[in-house]
């Protein structure tokens, strides 16, 4: 029998298939190159590459030409539709490239998208029970809010705590730099049962590691990087201090999320 999890990754499998069967079929038909095929599938950032096939029938009918924009604007959309800003959060319902990009357009004139709290809120939850919180966010403000509350480990003078990851830090350079030109994504982790706070401390990881960052490299990016452990992820223990391959391995074991 399929565990839960096994069916979920299954289905997110699947979706992915779905969404880039039609750009597959333009490749097929000699109407799409393979190289604007990769070019397509590369700019749509998305996990479950979403947009994919959508953009791919865009480019088919001449209604854009320029990589570099229609990858910024489904980059915006993406974001818009994550903040509930977007009329239509199905991207067929935009019959052309240019209709999307009058409704991105408004968006940013209007000042829609730039509320400080909309962008504070910007993250997903991934995983939060009695024993772990795991939150990834997707802007510099969403990260910054995260690291002064949820995941906060190191003292301040005076009391109280902050973090010490560089992508918390008032500055958004270090997240946006990781975030956007590296495409990086970032899980939060925060152990909260103190079972498991007591199998790492028996396997060698000090109170720094009740709280993690994690860091999952795109594919491009992953190629450049070690080919030892775990190519494509590092970690970053409480005090900020880098932590990778089997170390990294042994840490996400005994979490339970390997």
């Amino acid at each position: 029998m399929k565990s839960k999890d096994q069916t979920l990754l299954e289905e997110a499998y699947n979706y992915v298939i779905e969404k880039i069967s039609t750009a597959k079929s333009l490749l097929q038909q000699g109407k799409l190159s393979q190289e604007d095929f990769e070019n397509i599938v590369n700019s749509d950032l998305t996990k479950q590459k979403k947009y994919v096939g959508w953009m791919a029938s865009q480019w088919v009918a001449g209604n854009i030409s320029d990589i570099d924009v229609l990858r910024n604007t489904i980059e915006e959309y993406d974001s818009f539709v994550n903040r509930n800003k977007v009329k239509n959060k199905d991207i067929y319902q935009y019959k052309s490239f240019n209709e999307l990009k009058k409704e991105i357009d408004r968006l940013n004139e209007t000042g829609e998208n730039i509320s400080v709290k909309d962008l504070e809120s910007d993250y997903d939850i991934v995983r939060d029970d009695d024993s772990l919180l795991i939150a990834s966010p997707h802007t510099h403000e969403a990260s910054r809010k995260l690291g002064l509350s949820q995941f906060a480990y190191r003292s301040c003078e005076g009391g109280g705590k902050d973090s010490a990851w560089c992508t918390t830090y008032k500055a958004p350079n270090h997240f946006n730099d990781y975030y956007y030109t590296h495409n990086v994504t970032f899980y939060y982790i925060k152990v909260k049962s103190s079972e498991i706070l007591k199998k790492l401390q028996q396997s060698g990881f000090g109170p720094e590691f009740s709280v993690a960052a994690i860091a999952v490299l795109d594919q491009e990016t992953s190629k450049k990087a070690s080919k030892r452990g775990y190519k494509n992820m590092d970690g970053y223990d409480g005090q900020d201090k880098q932590f990778k391959g089997e170390k990294l391995k042994k840490y996400l074991d005994i979490i339970g999320i390997s």
